[in-house]
């Protein structure tokens, strides 16, 4: 690690995305059509990697993420974009400095003036091969309308020179409470506080993890609990999802937000939309629930700029206790994470969706095998 950076600095190293996507054979337009805030689905499908540049893959057969309850892999072999939990949160950053996306790391912070510009943050970090991390206890309190937590980590670093070094870490992040905001933009779970300090020769992490917040003077709060992630595929309102690691966590998490009738959060999910806000929550507060079962993703990468399209059925249940079934094709959007280079970072993103309403008793299969066609 460049060692004109405090050891505060050193802690916002280690993760990337690692993804790209094919994009569709027409070109995407810029805007969701006129259907887009009134189908939400709930998903029910396995999680779909982006693909890289150099193996595209149109599979939705294999989960990136692991199953609720153990913590994902934060290497360069995977990508993670979750501001779901304040595990999620911080396996995101760490596994965007191991990508070397330090545009996508410093996203996640909102004290970005005291990291300095993005350009030293960046440098700081440029000797910096790799880090593996573990959680102590992390506590939360309530204050205000948002949430705090308190994360105990320890760092293991390696140097491009071979050299390790460990760290044991603190960060508080704040998640403002989502359903407070009555328009855009919103602030997402984020990074507040942070410190760090070497650790002590013979000094066990158990109980380096159990001091290390005091002794840097961070606050506790009164409830603690172990490290998780969400369960990816419960988008009902008992959840909360904000998990932009492949176009279905997108999909997923917008979906989410309407059953929570979190609205400003499920418009922040689009990139470019012409749809006004007042209309896309009018539209969406005569939905009462959504569901969703995907079919095979399709990614394409072109030129740095990734396209995917997801085919859904989705069936949607109404306020005034209607339903219909849909076949909903949805696009999504990133640049190349890795070529992102100005501030903000630009996540993973729908740019439209086209729905066509299913006859009764209509077949899923065919449903799935032609919303995008």
């Amino acid at each position: 690690m460049h060692k004109k950076f405090s050891l505060s600095l050193i802690l916002t190293v280690v993760f990337i995305l690692s993804a790209c996507v094919k994009s569709p054979t027409q070109t995407p337009s810029t805007s969701p059509t006129s259907e887009l805030p009134t189908l939400p689905p709930v998903v029910t499908s396995t999680q779909v990697q982006l693909p890289t540049v150099s193996s595209p893959t149109g599979s939705a057969s294999t989960p990136t993420l692991q199953p609720a309850g153990e913590l994902p892999d934060i290497s360069k072999d995977n990508y993670i974009d979750d501001r779901s939990t304040p595990a999620a949160l911080m396996l995101s950053y760490f596994n965007a400095i191991n990508l070397q996306e330090y545009l996508r790391a410093y996203s996640y912070s909102s004290d970005t003036p005291n990291l300095g510009t993005f350009d030293q943050f960046s440098k700081g970090y440029s000797d910096t091969q790799s880090v593996t991390v573990s959680f102590g206890l992390i506590t939360q309190e309530g204050a205000a309308g948002s949430t705090y937590y308190t994360v105990p980590m320890i760092l293991n670093s390696v140097l491009t020179n071979g050299t390790p070094q460990k760290f044991a870490a603190c960060y508080v992040l704040r998640l403002p409470e989502p359903g407070n905001y009555g328009a855009p933009p919103i602030t997402p779970m984020h990074i507040e506080q942070r410190d760090a300090k070497a650790v002590a020769a013979g000094t066990t992490d158990s109980d380096t993890l159990s001091t290390i917040c005091q002794s840097l003077n961070m606050p506790v709060g009164a409830m603690g609990g172990a490290a998780k992630v969400e369960p990816y595929d419960d988008i009902s309102s008992t959840n909360y999802l904000d998990n932009r690691s492949d176009p279905v966590m997108v999909i997923k998490s917008y979906l989410n937000a309407i059953n929570k009738q979190q609205y400003v959060r499920a418009y922040s999910y689009f990139q470019d939309t012409t749809t006004a806000y007042s209309t896309f929550e009018a539209q969406n507060t005569k939905i009462q629930s959504v569901s969703a079962q995907f079919g095979t993703v399709t990614s394409d990468p072109g030129a740095g700029q990734i396209y995917s399209t997801v085919p859904a059925v989705v069936d949607t249940t109404y306020t005034d206790g209607t339903r219909q079934v849909f076949a909903v094709c949805y696009t999504l959007h990133i640049s190349q994470p890795s070529i992102q280079a100005t501030p903000p970072f630009q996540p993973l993103g729908i740019k439209t969706i086209t729905s066509t309403p299913a006859a009764a008793g209509a077949d899923s299969a065919t449903l799935l095998a032609s919303a995008c066609q």
